[in-house]
């Protein structure tokens, strides 16, 4: 499964599908990141934070309001843009603490079982945020639907102190 965040992500996507088996899904959208991050099949790392830092995992178009909410987090923030097959060897070697949020575009916890299989044997706690699997009947502007799912960088951010909170004994 695909999903470029950005135009000049997707004739990479579709030379990668196009060798693959076959079966690949390629989800694109008219919502973009700002700059593209053409590795097929991989995790892009774009940010490090110490040894103790939330690691968040951006899904395509879902990577500038995801940067946003975390600018100052301690958090080590990577960029998929390919979730099948997916990158467990990135997503091993740089997580630090036990804390994992994963933001995708499309249904909340699509790739949650991905995370969760490649951290089998790593004790973790996942925060999966996406869409809510209910029926939507509202209109509006693309960021109206982003706010009203909490994908905008407001929302992912208080998602994500909620979630760090829970987990501070203090």
């Amino acid at each position: 499964m695909h999903i470029p965040g950005h135009p000049d992500e997707v004739e990479a996507t579709l030379r990668s599908a196009v060798a693959g088996t076959g079966r690949d899904y390629i989800r694109t959208s008219t919502v973009v990141n700002s700059r593209a991050f053409v590795r097929p099949g991989g995790f892009s790392v774009l940010r490090c934070g110490s040894d103790t830092a939330v690691t968040v995992i951006a899904v395509g178009p879902s990577l500038d309001p995801t940067l946003d909410a975390t600018a100052d987090l301690d958090a080590t923030v990577q960029y998929a843009s390919t979730v099948r097959p997916f990158d467990a060897e990135t997503l091993r070697t740089v997580l630090a603490g036990p804390e994992i949020v994963l933001v995708e575009p499309c249904l909340v916890g699509t790739s949650a079982a991905e995370v969760s299989a490649a951290l089998i044997d790593v004790p973790h706690r996942l925060l999966a945020l996406g869409v809510p699997c209910t029926e939507h009947r509202h209109y509006g502007t693309e960021a109206e639907h982003r706010a009203g799912h909490g994908l905008d960088a407001a929302g992912i951010r208080g998602s994500i102190a909620e979630f760090l909170a829970m987990s501070d004994p203090g």
